[in-house]
């Protein structure tokens, strides 16, 4: 689903319980990333997400979201995720 039409509320309410999948374009993560269609993508639970805002350098947006890496176990963690690599699963 693309986000880029969603105003914050929206946004939080559209991602608030889904599951995502999460494109690691740094591919830094500290648990191997499963390599989908070339990129490495890591599964996400959205729990609760605390703000929604825009890089001042890039414009992009991204929310603060409390999740649980579906990859890791689904061990609790907050994280900054933009908006524009992300994908619902469900």
């Amino acid at each position: 689903m693309n986000f880029d039409h969603l105003n914050p509320t929206q946004l939080v309410s559209e991602l608030i319980g889904k599951t995502v999948r999460y494109e690691n374009k740094t591919n830094k993560s500290s648990v191997t990333c499963i390599a989908h269609n070339g990129k490495f993508v890591r599964t996400l639970k959205i729990k609760t997400i605390d703000s929604v805002n825009t890089h001042p350098d890039t414009g992009k947006v991204f929310v603060t979201a409390k999740v649980d890496d579906v990859d890791d176990a689904g061990v609790e963690k907050w994280r900054n995720l933009y908006v524009d690599a992300m994908e619902t699963l469900c």
